[in-house]
């Protein structure tokens, strides 16, 4: 907080606006969205990402951040939260979601999820993703909004360290990353087993919704089916938890292959 930038008050007329990024559309239209907790918010200063201002009721514990700080009152928090329990520190953030392209290099991961509804497992599918080196997720169609107060909590710090694209059209996008030498894996419970699965240089994973799997009209597209083994009398894993296990595999064969 320099000289420069005084600590200001928020006015109604910037709360009501404020209120509207709650959706996801004035989250498009306005370029920007809000991240609430003191750690997130930490997180976000800490990876340099495109923080607009910082909004809090405590602007002293701000005082070394380079951005500006605006005070809010207890109630007003609480407007803007999307918890019970508001602690009472918010960002501003530019909305600056990658391109939905190939990553560059002659290895890469990407993962793509279909359809995901549940905001905190996309959160935590995103922060597993930053976990095991992803180098791009990319958000289909009727998955959680990225920005959601839900999926930025879900995934903490980390949804400012892996790259994040919307996609338009899966399909086209999925065929993108083929093309560009991607082997597609989908996560499918009647899948191969995953511990007899290779993992090629290039890889783009898909994980399906989160009752009806991957969508039929990614099917063309897909190379091989993968599975996480699990205990008979089981039906499934959550949809987070299966795509952090299979992250995890990935990210242990690639670095045994760096190795060799």
């Amino acid at each position: 907080m320099s000289d420069e930038d005084p600590v200001q008050r928020l006015t109604r007329a910037r709360l009501r606006q404020l209120q509207k990024l709650k959706t996801a559309r004035e989250r498009r239209e306005q370029g920007q969205f809000l991240i609430e907790g003191e750690k997130l918010v930490h997180d976000a200063i800490a990876a340099e990402a495109s923080i607009i201002e910082l909004l809090t009721t405590s602007p002293d514990r701000w005082s070394q951040a380079d951005v500006p700080v605006t005070k809010l009152s207890r109630a007003d928090a609480e407007r803007l939260s999307d918890t019970r329990t508001p602690q009472g520190h918010f960002a501003l953030v530019r909305n600056e979601l990658g391109s939905p392209g190939a990553p560059s290099g002659a290895q890469w991961q990407v993962v793509v999820l279909d359809a995901v509804q549940d905001a905190g497992n996309v959160g935590g599918i995103i922060r597993s993703a930053a976990a095991f080196e992803i180098d791009l997720v990319l958000i289909g169609p009727g998955t959680a909004d990225p920005t959601h107060p839900r999926v930025t909590r879900a995934a903490t710090g980390a949804w400012f360290q892996v790259r994040i694209a919307r996609s338009s059209n899966l399909a086209d996008d999925v065929d993108t990353l083929r093309r560009g030498g991607a082997t597609v894996l989908a996560a499918d419970s009647s899948g191969g087993k995953l511990d007899s699965c290779s993992i090629p240089a290039k890889v783009a994973w898909i994980v399906g919704n989160e009752g009806s799997g991957v969508s039929a009209d990614l099917d063309p597209l897909v190379d091989a089916r993968v599975a996480v083994p699990i205990a008979e009398g089981v039906d499934s894993l959550n949809v987070n938890v299966a795509a952090g296990i299979i992250l995890h595999h990935a990210y242990e064969r690639v670095h045994e292959r760096s190795a060799t």
